[in-house]
């Protein structure tokens, strides 16, 4: 896979992520969090499906995703920030089903190549979590890829 085409799939991923921005999600409706994935998460890398190349962001601080508790979500994505809220179905402590609303993003233009439009498409496509220690994998639905990400370290 070419780097070009391994970026206008990431920017794919974005644009869905945005469209979530524009779904209807149920206003009020708030996650109890499960504990295991309140905090910050830094991104390790993007799979995406059929064993293609990783994609990896140039620097981990530069892509976060911030758990709180009661259904909010905050992101970093490069030099864009967004807000969400989000639901999950836990299936036990450390796995479950997870549902993010509509998404508030800066748009930013970033001054250097970016994975924020590959995120953005992929919020709406989320469809479960599974958290092991510090890593949280984030599937997407119909097993088109992962994205897994680090607890943030203070």
């Amino acid at each position: 896979m070419t780097q070009n085409s391994t970026f206008l799939m990431v920017a794919g991923a974005c644009a869905a992520l945005t469209l979530t921005a524009c779904s209807t999600f149920p206003v009020g409706k708030t996650a109890e969090a499960p504990q295991t994935l309140i905090g910050t998460w830094q991104l390790v890398q993007f799979l995406p499906k059929g064993g293609a190349a990783p994609v990896k962001p140039d620097a981990a601080d530069r892509y976060e995703i911030t758990f709180v508790d009661k259904g909010r979500v905050a992101l970093k994505v490069d030099c864009n920030r967004a807000t969400a809220i989000w639901e999950t179905t836990p299936t036990d402590g450390t796995h479950g089903s997870l549902t993010f609303g509509p998404m508030a993003m800066t748009r930013m233009a970033c001054p250097t190549p970016a994975l924020d439009t590959g995120w953005e498409l992929n919020a709406n496509s989320v469809a479960n979590y599974a958290v092991a220690g510090d890593s949280l994998v984030l599937g997407l639905k119909d097993g088109k890829g992962t994205y897994e990400w680090a607890r943030k370290k203070d």
